[in-house]
């Protein structure tokens, strides 16, 4: 398992900062996963992976797949966390990170899951607006 410090030493504030911008670049935006990807489901199941329609892996996907592969994890180590809750994925892969830090990240997750933007996702788990 690929962890943070394998890949570059990642604080609590960089990650959390990291949430923030990817935030701000696009806060009005709707997560939906690629149509070829929802094997006929329609239930809110986000991707921290995207793949083409050949099962290649070509960029990460809901806003914690953003946010992680752009604190340097690969797009192969998010894919095997396909399924699995932020809090969990967040934990495994920075063990060191707060339960604040751990339940900001989740709940901005499952708000994106419910169909929030991305800006009211994060409204909604820090108080804090973009």
């Amino acid at each position: 398992m690929t962890t943070a410090t394998e890949v570059e030493r990642v604080t609590e504030e960089k990650a959390l900062t990291t949430l923030r911008d990817v935030v701000a670049e696009r806060p009005e935006y709707v997560y939906s996963a690629p149509e070829y990807m929802k094997d006929g489901r329609d239930d809110g199941m986000c991707y921290y992976v995207h793949t083409d329609e050949t099962g290649e892996l070509v960029s990460a996907g809901c806003v914690v797949g953003v946010v992680l592969n752009r604190l340097g994890i690969p797009l192969d180590v998010l894919a095997e966390e396909e399924e699995r809750p932020a809090y969990r994925v967040v934990a495994r892969l920075f063990p060191e990170f707060s339960k604040r830090a751990l339940n900001t990240f989740n709940d901005v997750q499952m708000s994106q899951d419910e169909g929030e933007p991305w800006g009211t996702a994060y409204a909604k788990a820090t108080g804090e607006t973009i």
